[in-house]
C-alpha cells in the first residue's frame, strides 16, 4: 500500500508508540531470594507492586546463599538481576567483585539508616536477636544480656551455634559498650561464653528449633529472633522478650556482576525501598522496615510497631551488627566457635 505524504507522519509516530508498547510489555526482570515464607511475603509486598508500577514482569527464583551468585558470576552468563543475601555475604560480594555499583541516582535513600546503604548493596529488611524467656517455669530467667551471661542465674538457657551474634551478646553480657563493640574483643567474649558454658543445655542451629525450645520449656530463656519467639508469644501468655540490646541484623539486595537486566534492576530496588513496600513487609511477616518513613504511613499499626526492632519505640534500644568485621574474621571465627562449642 502506497502511503500518502501526510499519512506517513501518523505511521511513524503510531509504529514508534507500538514499538514502545511492545518493548514496555517485553520487559522482564529475575528476583532470587529465600524462598518460603519470607519470599511469599516479598512477592506480595515488594514484587507485584514493583511490576505494576513499571509495567515489567518479575520473575522470581531461589538460592542458598552468596556461591550460588559466585557461581553465575563467574561462569559469565548470570541469569539473576536481583539477589537477596545476608548483610555479610553482601559485604563479601562487594569485596570479591561479584556485585555492581548501586545507582543511587535511581535508588531513594530517604529515610534509609545510612549504615545500610553500601555501594553496591542496599539493607531491605531488619530482625533482631533478642533475649526471651518463660515465665512459668520455676526457674530464675534472664531478661537482659547481663543476666543471661551472669552464671548466678541457674536457668538453663540456649544459644546460637554461630559465633556472629553470639560473640556480640557475650560482649555486652560482659559489659562491653554498644559503641564499643567493634572490633570484637574475642579474647573477652570467650571468656563470657566458657563462664556460662555448662549452663547451656542447647546449641540452636535452625530459628525453628529455637522456637521449639521455649515452647517445650526445654529452657528457661535463650536467645532467639524476634520473628521466631513473636510467634511462640502469639499462642503463649507467659512467654516475654525484650529490645534492649537487642542485636539488629538485616537482609540485603545487590546485583550480581553481568547481570542482564541492570538499569531495571536498579528501578525495581527503588519501588522495594518505598516507604509503603517497605511498610507493606511486615504486615505479612515480622521482618522490620529499613526506611524510617515506612512508620508514617498508616499501615504499621501501633501494636505492630512494638513487636519491630526499628520502630519510634525500639529504634534506640537496638545494637547494629557490622558485617565488614565479621567479611574480615569469619573463617578464623567459625573455627574457634566450632571447637568451643565441642569441647
Amino acid at each position: 500500500m502506497k502511503l500518502s505524504p501526510l499519512s506517513l507522519p501518523r505511521c511513524i509516530a503510531g509504529c514508534l508508540l507500538l514499538s514502545a508498547h511492545l518493548s514496555a510489555g517485553a520487559a522482564t526482570l529475575t528476583f532470587s531470594g529465600w524462598g518460603g515464607a519470607l519470599q511469599d511475603a516479598e512477592r506480595k509486598a515488594y514484587l507485584q507492586p514493583a511490576a505494576e508500577a513499571l509495567g515489567i514482569t518479575i520473575k522470581e527464583d531461589s538460592m542458598d546463599g552468596l556461591a550460588a551468585v559466585r557461581a553465575q558470576v563467574l561462569s559469565g552468563k548470570p541469569k539473576w538481576d536481583i539477589v537477596e543475601l545476608g548483610s555479610m555475604e553482601c559485604a563479601q560480594a562487594q569485596r570479591e567483585g561479584l556485585s555492581e555499583p548501586l545507582d543511587y541516582s535511581v535508588i531513594g535513600t530517604d529515610g534509609v539508616d545510612k549504615n545500610v546503604v553500601g555501594q553496591n548493596w542496599i539493607g531491605t529488611h531488619a530482625y533482631a536477636t533478642v533475649v526471651a524467656w518463660a515465665n512459668d517455669t520455676g526457674k530464675p530467667v534472664a531478661k537482659t544480656w547481663n543476666q543471661f551471661f551472669d552464671p548466678s542465674v541457674k536457668g538453663a538457657r540456649a544459644l546460637y551455634r554461630q559465633p556472629w551474634l553470639t560473640m556480640e551478646a557475650a560482649l555486652l553480657g560482659d559489659g562491653v559498650a554498644p559503641d564499643k563493640l567493634y572490633p570484637l574483643d574475642v579474647e573477652r567474649a570467650f571468656r563470657a561464653l566458657e563462664r556460662i558454658k555448662p549452663q547451656v543445655a542447647n546449641w540452636w542451629s535452625a530459628g525453628a528449633d529455637s522456637a521449639q525450645l521455649l515452647r517445650s520449656r526445654e529452657v528457661d530463656f535463650l536467645a532467639i529472633w524476634n520473628g521466631r519467639v513473636n510467634d511462640v508469644k502469639h499462642d503463649d501468655a507467659n512467654v516475654d522478650y525484650s529490645f534492649d540490646g537487642a542485636l539488629l541484623s538485616h537482609d540485603c539486595l545487590i546485583v550480581p556482576k553481568g547481570a542482564p537486566n541492570k538499569a531495571l534492576a536498579m528501578q525495581v530496588i527503588n519501588q522495594i525501598m518505598s516507604a509503603k513496600s517497605q511498610a507493606m513487609l511486615a504486615t505479612f511477616i515480622p521482618y522490620a522496615p529499613v526506611n524510617s518513613h515506612a512508620y508514617q504511613t498508616g499501615l504499621i499499626s501501633e501494636e505492630l510497631s512494638k513487636r519491630l526492632p526499628t520502630s519510634p519505640q525500639n529504634a534506640s534500644r537496638v545494637v547494629m551488627v557490622n558485617p565488614d568485621w565479621w567479611v574480615d574474621n569469619q573463617d578464623a571465627m567459625q573455627k574457634r566457635f566450632a571447637l568451643f562449642v565441642a569441647q
